[in-house]
């Protein structure tokens, strides 16, 4: 039989493109050794027009360290790339640093995303021009995290000029102590000067021996400070000693402080869920850090009062009081207060929205107000589209290559100013080359039209509902989790060692294949997707049986351990979707509403029987026990981290 003759010549070609693809991977490993000889050798085999050679210019640019001039001419020649935009960064880099501040903003007004090094020195140009920056400089002051040097001139000028005041500077120190950045603390306490600043082994003695610290009445501004971190030490491991000691304490310190301490108290009692967290705010009155309103208005759900859930929300900054949690919540706490007009604006605007606080809001509706917007499939034309892009076709060639840093940041470049027929089709690309995280990714982008089913791509669909079919799980609810944990890359290990599509844990997995019956090394395939999916639902059912029978607290406790989500239960039955909110790990708590929202569309691609979002929360019944201390030993997570 003849073979069609664009055939022919492709399988003429494979051999070439082969041996293309060899020579580039070794001019890649040659240039990251160093080794230059050889990157010449290998880069010299490439033809100029194959859609990988920018890359072979970019690190000849490397190599050879030219004038500003030639990187110039790259970043013109090439702009569809982000090499392009990493020159450019390199040079708006140099010119900050030499204050050439009109060749820096021609760069700089071309650069996608400039970081914070950047903006600082976007700010200094117009601080030099004469313009206005006081209030955006002291803004970005006021954070907990460390800052480029580029901003240090920055805020020189800015205290010379009087902008930047000691009590800016003791409200940084407080942020940084507040979220244990001990080395800012530091560096901030260094720069206020002696009647300010705290003695220079303060910090160790507050860690040290916090209750002994704050028997010594403070002496300077910065010391004051210290005393409330020392406190807050006590309060998160005690919350009842912290009181015992700040009521003994806390005459010597002005009244703004004093409800401080009594914040931080409330703060850390309601992350442990203890009832008397409301007391403690009350003493806190209504001056209260970000961090404890948000607990504050957590702890006010758990006790049900709906008044006090309104009035802690209306005082949240604007920013924070416009996210969608709180605007849910607030909606809530209206109905329950019988204002059910300006609820329904709340959840109408809100269901309109394609997350977990969209779906919650819809079904409290008496009814569908507005429908969701239609589905957009993709068209072949649309697809042709997406494969003539440069920038996509040398990310998926970089990704066949081995090279996925380059390849998702080709990727993500090349998604820049698309519209969501575009998106769409760049998430098809993606899926037909099995990039399924990827193709989920960029479906996800999309604000008007969206594809269903490339937002909740079900790959190994075989596996995973045999499986699950096995194990009396819902399929909806393993993929919901399967999605959450690794968008389906088989290959996916987190920073505490979990792996493959359900990120099992090592000891789990070891635990997991003993329970089986299976032999001592069947603990080693856990990028092998039977492998992980046959351990991972059978470790989810057993959570499951253990924790209730409730999705909610089998989820939260597949992320965080099944002792902790037992743990995290009241004394009395709670509304599922209230035990989510007041879950204290940021991680273990967005986890937990993601993968239960991506059941719910989950369910919705595969048919058969559906519920509300409501139901699937439930009631989370009280708890039967307190946990044991070392319940926690073998978690299936090492989870923390931030704790808002």
């Amino acid at each position: 039989m003849r073979l069609p003759i664009t055939l022919s010549l492709l399988l003429l070609a494979l051999p070439a493109l082969a041996s293309v693809d060899s020579d580039f991977q070794s001019a890649r490993a040659a240039y990251q050794k160093g080794n230059y000889a050889q990157f010449q050798k290998f880069a010299g085999k490439i033809p100029e027009r194959h859609p990988l050679a920018p890359y072979l210019r970019f690190w000849r640019l490397k190599i050879n360290a030219p004038g500003n001039a030639a990187l110039q001419q790259f970043i013109d020649e090439n702009p569809d790339t982000p090499l392009s935009d990493r020159l450019r960064n390199d040079l708006a880099r140099q010119f900050g640093r030499l204050e050439n501040w009109a060749a820096f903003q021609a760069q700089y007004q071309a650069i996608a995303r400039p970081d914070q090094e950047l903006q600082c020195f976007n700010l200094r140009r117009r601080l030099a021009a004469g313009e206005k920056v006081e209030a955006e400089g002291v803004a970005l002051w006021r954070t907990p995290r460390d800052l480029p040097s580029s901003c240090d001139p920055l805020f020189t000028a800015l205290a010379e000029s009087g902008a930047l005041t000691p009590a800016d500077r003791l409200a940084r120190l407080r942020l940084a102590l507040d979220t244990g950045n001990l080395r800012l603390a530091r560096e901030v306490n260094a720069r206020l000067g002696s009647d300010l600043a705290m003695e220079d082994d303060a910090l160790a003695r507050a860690q040290r021996e916090p209750e002994k610290f704050l028997n010594t009445p403070p002496n300077t501004a910065a010391q004051h400070e210290v005393a409330l971190y020392a406190l807050t030490q006590i309060a998160k491991t005690d919350p009842e000693a912290a009181v015992r000691v700040w009521e003994a304490r806390r005459g010597g310190y002005p009244e703004a402080e004093q409800a401080y301490g009594w914040g931080q108290i409330a703060l850390h009692a309601a992350r442990r869920h203890d009832p008397r967290a409301l007391n403690w705010f009350a003493l806190a009155g209504e001056n209260n850090s970000e961090a404890q309103l948000l607990w504050k208005t957590r702890a006010n759900l758990r006790a049900g009062r709906w008044l006090d859930v309104h009035d802690t929300i209306q005082a949240m900054p604007n920013a924070m009081r416009e996210e969608a949690v709180w605007r849910y919540w607030k909606a809530r706490a209206l109905k329950a207060l019988n204002a059910q007009y300006p609820a329904n604006l709340l959840f109408a605007k809100l269901s309109q929205e394609l997350n977990y606080y969209g779906l919650l809001a819809e079904e409290e509706l008496p009814a569908r107000l507005e429908a969701r917007p239609a589905e957009y499939k993709v068209t072949g034309d649309d697809l042709n589209a997406a494969e003539a892009h440069p920038g996509l076709a040398r990310s998926i060639l970089l990704r066949r290559l081995g090279d996925m840093g380059n390849a998702v940041a080709e990727w993500d470049w090349a998604l820049r100013g698309m519209n969501d027929r575009q998106l769409l089709a760049a998430a098809e690309l993606a899926r037909r080359a099995s990039w399924y995280d990827r193709a989920i990714i960029t479906a996800d982008r999309t604000r008007g039209e969206h594809d269903f089913d490339l937002r909740y791509l079900a790959p190994y669909r075989d596996l995973a509902t045999a499986y699950a079919h096995d194990n009396g799980l819902d399929e909806a609810w393993v993929f919901g989790l399967m999605r959450q944990e690794s968008r389906f890359v088989d290959y996916a290990r987190s920073t505490v060692g979990a792996s493959g599509l359900m990120q099992i844990m090592p000891a789990t997995a070891k635990w997991i294949a003993n329970q089986l019956g299976l032999g001592r090394k069947a603990h080693a395939g856990m990028n092998h997707p039977e492998t992980n999916i046959r351990f991972g639902t059978y470790y989810l059912k057993h959570v499951y049986d253990s924790l209730e029978k409730s999705p909610v607290l089998a989820t939260a406790g597949y992320n965080a351990g099944p002792g902790r989500a037992r743990r995290w239960q009241a004394e009395t039955p709670l509304e599922g979707a209230i035990y989510v909110e007041s879950i204290p790990f940021s991680e273990t708590r967005e986890y937990v509403k993601k993968v239960l929202t991506n059941a719910m569309f989950y369910r919705n691609r595969f048919g058969g029987e559906t519920r509300p979002l409501k139901d699937r929360l439930g009631t989370i019944p009280a708890r039967a026990r307190a946990p044991a201390v070392n319940e926690d030993k073998d978690e299936n997570r090492a989870v923390g981290g931030s704790e808002s």
